[in-house]
């Protein structure tokens, strides 16, 4: 039978894990990605990776790969810390919400953190002749004989039997593919920012603070959160083996710092997106001023360059469709609120159950639909129970608006 073509919108977490297995499974695959390069923009900070993820990881990497991953990212305490405004401690919060479904080596803990954009390029590794960027996908063509015309923003197209929707939380792919799939605004806004872990500023943090995600709730859901990542090996041979740009990425550890509020107590989003970034750390200092110095002195370490505004948004599970050759995987088709730190998890459930069952339908081992269905379906199970629960613990926690029914 000819060689399955897949193309994929998004070389995100999700994108890259999915094309890796493909590729190495002798499909034809190609990835367009909107960046210029890989690292054109901030990619966003820290990430919490269970063994969900930590299996698909392993499922894509060789043994070499595998070690380099496990030796840049970080091994937090196993809980989550509490306190209020001035640093009188709250319960501690086991992670059992938190944890992964997968079964990853028994040296490695439950609970990982992980740099995303170390992450993209580990990833990326082996996959340069199949992602191609400054190609952004803005919708596509279905035909008679079950192809798919593939349009970018450039006015160029391209072929395929299956499309893969990775493209985010605007994705074109699913705005064509499920168009009454809706996006809320939970409400809530964070100013976030990456504090430096050096000697010096680390000398300045209470180590009080340090657990897998240590978080400050403050009067009316007012919350100044820390997350440090301290890679467990930068310093192996694997690294020095690397590019220096990877190399210098490796070894700068950094902690998110993130001040969240109810978008009612926050200032409007035309004044909090225009802000400079230099703005909007003078406002969160203002906001935290009565608090415990030592919280005062976790905002002050915000590197200002890293400073951006963010929107808490989430998608709503919608109805199942049938199957077409048009599939979407991770925050394109259930984005969801941080609280628990499942996003990334569920995104990369998403590509192992995907390449699973796109490997089977190239070997004709099952038809293509069938296996997209089946694919659907896990998602749909998994996915959608993941972003009701940390809807869910996004209320409690952070103070964000529940998801509609």
């Amino acid at each position: 039978m000819p060689t399955l073509r897949v193309a994929i919108a998004g070389a995100g977490l999700a994108g890259l894990t999915l094309a890796r297995r493909l590729h190495h499974n002798g499909v034809n695959v190609r990835v367009f990605e909107r960046d210029p390069d890989l690292i054109a923009r901030n990619p966003g900070y820290r990430l919490h990776i269970n063994s969900t993820g930590t299996t698909a990881i392993n499922d894509v990497l060789d043994p070499r790969t595998r070690e380099l991953f496990l030796a840049t990212a970080g091994i937090p305490r196993q809980d989550a810390l509490l306190f209020d405004e001035q640093l009188n401690p709250g319960p501690v919060r086991e992670l059992t919400a938190s944890r992964g479904t997968g079964n990853p080596n028994a040296d490695v803990p439950e609970h990982l953190v992980v740099d995303r954009s170390t992450l993209r390029r580990i990833l990326y590794t082996g996959l340069e002749g199949t992602v191609r960027f400054g190609a952004r996908v803005t919708g596509y063509q279905s035909h008679p004989d079950a192809t798919i015309t593939v349009h970018l923003a450039s006015g160029r197209t391209a072929e395929a039997d299956v499309l893969v929707g990775a493209d985010g939380i605007n994705s074109a792919v699913r705005a064509q593919r499920l168009p009454d799939h809706s996006t809320v605004d939970l409400e809530a806004r964070h100013i976030a920012a990456k504090i430096p872990l050096t000697e010096e500023t680390k000398s300045r943090i209470p180590t009080q603070l340090y657990s897998a995600f240590t978080l400050v709730n403050g009067p009316h859901h007012d919350i100044v959160s820390f997350a440090p990542l301290e890679r467990s090996n930068p310093r192996t041979p694997l690294v020095r083996e690397c590019d220096p740009a990877f190399r210098d990425e490796v070894r700068r550890d950094f902690a998110p710092g993130i001040f969240s509020a109810k978008a009612t107590r926050m200032p409007d989003d035309t004044q909090l997106y225009t802000s400079s970034p230099v703005d909007l750390k003078r406002y969160a200092l203002q906001r935290v001023a009565s608090w415990h110095p030592d919280l005062i002195t976790l905002v002050r370490l915000w590197d200002v360059d890293t400073v951006q505004p963010l929107t808490l948004r989430s998608h709503v599970p919608a109805a199942p469709r049938g199957p077409t050759q048009v599939t979407i995987v991770g925050d394109a088709v259930h984005a969801m609120s941080p609280a628990l730190g499942l996003g990334a998890n569920t995104a990369l459930r998403d590509a192992q159950a995907l390449w699973t069952e796109l490997v089977a339908a190239a070997s004709g081992a099952k038809p293509l639909l069938s296996a997209i269905g089946d694919y659907e379906s896990a998602m749909r199970a998994c996915g959608y129970d993941a972003v009701r629960a940390s809807a869910a613990a996004g209320e409690h926690l952070i103070g964000h608006r529940s998801l509609p029914a």
